[in-house]
């Protein structure tokens, strides 16, 4: 694991600086995986010349996820809305994830037909590209799921977070398929980084960057086990 503060262009070609350092070649790399930041697109491009991009479909669904958020924020300050609503309509729609209080705020927000409910659709939505069985599949899901989306939203001012999480969708199209052929994924680096921010949450932060950072190869390392067989 390689670790430095900033982001975008700037950590990248520290990363390649040290691939460098340490008899490495940037030129064999052949796959990043990351979220959508134009910055890092710009930064792979310029020191990682070879890999293709993939992009997870956590991100996809979080993209979405937050701009279903902005909606339900925008829409609250003038129409009232169900109670126990908010963490409601961010879980995964089953029964079986939400609490009967969000079940019920979610039946309600339905039947209103407001403009959160029509992004919640939308949201869960996305479910039914990630079964997708092929990358062709995946891309004709795609596909349909943006007519589907762009009919669905109309002209709604409200839904403009919506309309934009779809333009980033578009665009990344073709990368967020390769994810139906790719081995890699980011969800090792989610669970890593849920351990780094309960580690820094109980030192209640740290002093300095390069501190956090050190505390991460720690928690990242098989020290742990490498002390274990000794």
């Amino acid at each position: 694991m390689f670790a430095t503060p900033g982001k975008g262009k700037q950590p990248l070609k520290q990363f390649s600086a040290f691939l460098d350092a340490h008899e490495g070649d940037p030129a064999n790399i052949r796959e990043a995986v990351f979220d959508m930041s134009p910055a890092f697109l710009s930064g792979v491009a310029e020191e990682l010349p070879n890999p293709q991009v993939t992009v997870d479909r956590f991100h996809i669904v979080q993209t979405f996820t937050k701009a279903l958020d902005e909606v339900r924020k925008q829409e609250s300050r003038i129409k009232p809305l169900p109670k126990h609503l908010r963490w409601g309509v961010l879980k995964r729609g089953d029964a079986d994830h939400l609490t009967p209080n969000q079940l019920k705020a979610l039946a309600e927000l339905l039947e209103q037909g407001l403009d959160t409910a029509t992004a919640w659709r939308i949201k869960e939505r996305l479910r039914w590209i990630r079964l997708a069985k092929t990358p062709q599949a995946a891309k004709w899901r795609i596909t349909r799921f943006i007519s589907y989306t762009h009919e669905l939203i109309g002209e709604s001012p409200f839904l403009e977070p919506v309309r934009k999480a779809l333009v980033t969708l578009e665009k990344h199209a073709e990368r967020v398929v390769r994810r139906w052929t790719s081995t890699y994924t980011h969800a090792r680096m989610e669970g890593l980084n849920s351990l780094f921010q309960a580690a820094r949450a109980r030192a209640r932060g740290y002093r300095n960057t390069g501190t956090f950072i050190t505390m991460t190869y720690m928690i990242a390392s098989p020290a742990a086990s490498i002390l274990k067989s000794t």
